[in-house]
């Protein structure tokens, strides 16, 4: 690394100068399993709706619709407050305690005697679950360097459907033997193992040290991820203090930030509402009278969709090292439009057809619908504001959630089956296109379209015209 006296070696600096170390692979695999646990506990969930339908009485269209609905609600709000507090307390100790709180509360789901109690646990996990997210993305957005970064985030997100397929086998395997609650103790004692793990292996961001001036952490952590690196002449400091005195939301909402802001809220409403609508309902789906799989049939799909959605999720991160995440993206949406029609308009499929056109569509549409919104907020934000402008997006993801929750449990409730559901994502696919190329067109305006996104530093130069240049001209790629 250049540290030569005169070089200006910021924290993305550095970051970018080491390059990816065995530690990162490191942290990068403990805060994909925190991940995996993520996907894992919203899929499980989703298979104990049968169950808990024939045992209390539930209708789907009824008290099953507002489980999935005020859960994406509880996500959005852990995802907003969590986004904020990672920026204000650290990366680190808001994903730890998350994780934490919907280890715990899955686990004591297990224990209701009722529907209301269960709906009550519900919630409290949903808070942790909808705080993990962008906790864990901005945190391994911080750590991973620049060109590297859309590649780690993507296959880190793999690590959700990884979830879905482990938390698919666990249904498949407990609920016919131990029941729903047994399900619900097996991934809570998961969740809570990763979480030690989390805690005592993963150090915080050192953007977040350098951005409230603890400069001795921030160099301890850099000297942790590269043990001999020489950083006598690494300048670690925060953005200058008109940068500073700005509110994280002041930020991201600024004339700089506003058009990416308002889009990145629209993409993350859509493609999150239409990958969760799909985990939630297609067992129940799958199981309506028509096409009439049974419980292992259709966790066999599931598992078989969430499997495939790794496959999907890491071709997608290898292809981000090289090409524009707009190309990357848009591709990936328009090959959903055409799986979509094939699911919708294929007639009367048996368990052998739908286990290929699913298992085809969790390659695609999961890939085009999960790890996208963050890898466009983790590019388009500097660190200082990084968790704000993710958690802000994973607000409006989770709401688009409570929407689609919603909105899928009263279609099924009024007879749309599984043809139907999948001809009406046609709307928020085209949604999601129009969307992305508005992204596109406003980071080409900002000259900020380059592979590794806005860096720490352009909100941290020292003068301010200097900075308003940089912004400008956009992230350069190191």
């Amino acid at each position: 690394m250049d540290a030569s006296p005169g070089a200006s070696n910021g924290v993305s600096t550095v970051t970018d100068s080491i390059g990816l170390t065995w530690r990162h692979w490191l942290y990068f695999v403990l805060i994909t399993l925190v991940l995996l646990a993520d996907g894992m506990e919203v899929t499980m969930v989703s298979h104990t709706f049968p169950s808990l339908a024939k045992e209390w009485g539930v209708s789907v269209g009824g008290g099953i619709t507002l489980v999935v609905t005020g859960g994406f609600i509880a996500m959005a709000v852990g995802a907003l407050v969590a986004g904020r507090l990672a920026d204000l307390f650290g990366r680190k100790s808001v994903l730890v305690s998350a994780t934490l709180l919907f280890a715990v509360t899955t686990a004591l789901g297990a224990t209701s005697a009722n529907f209301t109690a269960f709906t009550a646990w519900r919630f409290l996990a949903c808070l942790g679950i909808g705080a993990v997210m962008p906790t864990g993305i901005t945190l391994l957005a911080d750590l991973a360097p620049a060109r590297q970064r859309a590649s780690l985030v993507a296959a880190g997100y793999a690590g959700v459907g990884l979830g879905t397929v482990v938390g698919a086998g666990l249904a498949g395997l407990l609920i016919p033997t131990g029941g729903w609650r047994a399900l619900l103790v097996a991934g809570g004692v998961v969740s809570l193992v990763l979480a030690l793990l989390l805690a005592f292996v993963v150090p915080e961001s050192p953007a977040y040290y350098a951005a409230h001036g603890a400069v001795d952490k921030a160099k301890q952590v850099l000297a942790r991820l590269a043990p001999g690196t020489d950083l006598s002449a690494v300048v670690v400091a925060g953005p200058s203090d008109d940068v500073d005195k700005q509110e994280a939301f002041a930020v991201i909402l600024s004339r700089r930030f506003a058009a990416t802001t308002v889009l990145l809220w629209l993409f993350g409403f859509f493609s999150l509402g239409t990958q969760l609508l799909i985990a939630q309902y297609l067992p129940t789906l799958l199981q309506q009278p028509v096409p009439g799989l049974t419980t292992v049939q259709s966790s066999t799909i599931v598992g078989t969709y969430g499997f495939a959605s790794v496959v999907g999720g890491l071709a997608l991160s290898g292809i981000l090292a090289r090409v524009s995440r707009y190309r990357v993206i848009g591709f990936a949406l328009a090959l959903s439009v055409v799986v979509a029609l094939a699911i919708g308009l294929a007639p009367d499929p048996g368990f052998g057809t739908l286990l290929l056109l699913l298992t085809i569509a969790g390659l695609i549409l999961p890939t085009a619908f999960g790890p996208t919104r963050n890898i466009l907020a983790t590019a388009a934000y500097p660190a200082r504001v990084r968790g704000t402008g993710v958690g802000s997006t994973e607000l409006c993801a989770r709401a688009g959630s409570a929407v689609g929750g919603l909105v899928g449990g009263t279609l099924i409730g009024a007879g749309l089956g599984l043809a139907g559901l999948f001809l009406t994502l046609l709307l928020p696919i085209g949604v999601l296109l129009s969307t992305l190329a508005g992204l596109k067109f406003d980071a080409r305006r900002s000259g900020a379209d380059s592979i590794a996104g806005i860096r720490d530093e352009d909100l941290s130069l020292s003068a301010p015209e200097t900075r308003a240049g940089a912004l400008r001209a956009g992230a350069t790629t190191p």
